[in-house]
């Protein structure tokens, strides 16, 4: 990613991305995990207190390792494509326990019920550091509405309807990534998609002033809306 600089109102900046305490470090965003090498360059980072830059890290890797299990039908590393996340399996054997203890065979078919709110708590906080980021919108507080699936599973529609970006009236904030992106186009793809990563990370933000919308897709697999109404 090219590096943008942001010139929106540093006050925002003093504080953390997740839950609006005092800042004293920052954190990618998205996380390395859910990223393979090499690494792009100019990777997203945003303001992060202590305990919310390490209490995020294990839900992440389990996210990361569940999307690639699910996408292989397996946990047996020799199975995953993501060099990665085969290494953390075979090194965390009670990570890929856990997993395997989650799969169900139904009518033939390998079936995952992943842990709900650890998928839904990694969701949101790279929702709020996107905002950050991009928007220059600090939302440190429960969306008021949230939405993950299977890309795959979406109708027609729906899947047009995920990957049209919204668009309001009101521009960005002035000097925020986001009104920069919009000008210059730097890193957009030609749905107006940032890709961070290739096939494996892209994400979108719009903010009406009202309303506050993240887009994420992982690995082409998890998709997810976020909305806020602050």
């Amino acid at each position: 990613m090219k590096q943008l600089t942001d010139f929106g109102d540093e006050r925002t900046l003093q504080y953390c991305a997740f839950c609006g305490g005092e800042t004293g470090t920052r954190d990618h965003c998205p996380s390395k995990v859910f990223l393979d090498k090499p690494f792009p360059e100019n990777l997203p980072v945003v303001s992060a207190c202590l305990a919310c830059n390490s209490s995020f890290s294990i839900d992440e890797e389990y996210l990361a390792c569940l999307i690639a299990c699910v996408q292989a039908g397996s946990t047996d590393p020799e199975k995953i494509t993501r060099e990665r996340i085969a290494k953390t399996l075979k090194r965390q054997g009670s990570l890929r326990t856990r997993i395997d203890a989650s799969i169900s065979i139904i009518d033939g078919n390998t079936v995952f019920e992943p842990e709900w709110d650890r998928v839904k708590s990694v969701l949101i906080k790279l929702a709020q550091g996107h905002a950050l980021y991009e928007l220059h919108e600090l939302v440190s507080f429960e969306p008021d509405d949230i939405w993950f699936f299977p890309l795959h599973v979406l109708t027609e529609v729906q899947r047009s309807n995920f990957e049209s970006v919204t668009t309001f009236d009101m521009w960005p904030e002035v000097g925020s990534r986001a009104m920069q992106r919009m000008i210059s186009g730097q890193d957009i793809n030609h749905a107006g998609w940032i890709i961070v990563q290739p096939n494996t990370y892209r994400y979108v933000t719009s903010s009406s002033g009202a309303e506050i919308e993240v887009k994420i897709a992982i690995s082409e697999y998890l998709g997810c809306i976020v909305k806020w109404f602050p």
